[in-house]
């Protein structure tokens, strides 16, 4: 049972069809969220996307297809699912990235500069934010517009210009969630002539985006961790969120307020070989799969003498500095991780020595 000892104590960015389009140059502020989410869970739900190693799951609409995906980025920001509705022109796209805004309002002045530096026919029509709270678990800002899309133009017959092309209002809401590690975009559209009828599903979508309790409740503070099945403790730095992974192996992650600050890891698995065996196999994972380079270097780690990997590889479209540290104790290998933006390198060689001194072992 691992148990926790605490001691005193951006800017998000629009999807594919939203940076395609534009936004105008003035926001509206709305007033509090819609009172009517209870009539609204009576709305029949469709496919449900869910990811357990980032907490967060929803469903689509009902009659909509979903397709999950494995890879794909808008700039800075991960594709997690699409879902798209037949004959309503209708798509949802969920998104995840490293959280990048200190405070809910940060967030929300982060969305007000990407939307408005853009130009185009896309109108943006509202802008507000939603505090967490007990129907709220994660802060979010939510952004309404709408655009014409215009049809294909007839090439012309006979010398003769072919008829004007049909265009089609559509609708547009984007929603930032405000998560611990992370932030999440859910980015609808759809034909305007189907908004009133599909509006239930996709406030219901929206609203009743879930998340376990990582992402919305991880505990902060400058303080220590210990787990006592495997007989450790180590330390965090201030104001960062403690994350129980729900991942085998994966034991504890620490992750701070900014994207650009180094997050840590802990790793413990048996294996028969020794933390060089182990060191090797990451040496070959980073330069030959990542494509990446990667150093191999000796460490000790409370007293036990292990290996070091120092490697640069892409991450999730971005280029990463990760250090690791493999030790040995009885059958099990442990690996400490820390991996932070290559630009931050500094930072993160200075605090992967700190946390790697203070790694002990026993009580």
């Amino acid at each position: 049972m691992a148990r926790f000892r605490f001691l005193p104590l951006a800017a998000a960015c629009i999807a594919t069809a939203a940076l395609a389009l534009g936004t105008p140059a003035s926001l509206s502020e709305a007033g509090p969220d819609d009172e009517k989410r209870a009539k609204d869970k009576a709305a029949p739900a469709g496919p449900t996307y869910r990811n357990k190693s980032l907490g967060v799951r929803t469903s689509g609409p009902a009659g909509w297809r979903m397709v999950a995906d494995k890879l794909g980025a808008v700039s800075n920001w991960k594709r997690l699912a699409t879902w798209n509705g037949k004959d309503t022109d209708g798509q949802a796209v969920l998104y995840t990235r490293p959280r990048s805004a200190t405070s809910l309002d940060a967030l929300m002045g982060s969305v007000r500069k990407e939307w408005t530096k853009s130009v185009g026919r896309l109108r943006l029509d509202a802008m507000r934010k939603v505090e967490k709270s007990a129907l709220n678990p994660v802060a979010k800002v939510i952004v309404d517009g709408s655009f014409t899309r215009k049809g294909k133009t007839a090439k012309p017959k006979d010398g003769v210009p072919p008829p004007p092309a049909a265009s089609t209002p559509m609708r547009v809401q984007a929603t930032y969630y405000l998560g611990q590690g992370h932030e999440f975009l859910l980015y609808v559209t759809t034909r305007a002539s189907h908004w009133t009828r599909l509006r239930k599903s996709l406030r219901r979508m929206r609203d009743e985006l879930g998340f376990d309790k990582q992402v919305t409740d991880a505990p902060t503070g400058e303080g220590s961790y210990r787990n006592e099945k495997l007989d450790f403790s180590c330390r965090f730095p201030k104001n960062y969120s403690v994350v129980q992974p729900q991942r085998q192996h994966h034991i504890v992650k620490f992750v701070g307020i900014s994207g650009g600050d180094p997050a840590f890891s802990i790793y413990a698995f048996p294996y028969e070989g020794d933390a060089a065996a182990d060191a090797r196999r990451l040496v070959t994972y980073y330069t030959e799969d990542k494509a990446g380079e990667a150093e191999r270097r000796r460490i000790e780690v409370s007293g036990t003498e292990g290996a070091e990997i120092d490697a640069k590889a892409m991450i999730d479209g971005a280029d990463m500095r990760i250090w690791i540290a493999v030790i040995k104790r009885g059958d099990i290998c442990y690996r400490l991780r820390c991996v932070i933006p290559s630009e931050e390198e500094a930072k993160g060689a200075a605090a992967f020595r700190a946390f790697v001194g203070a790694f002990r072992f026993g009580s």
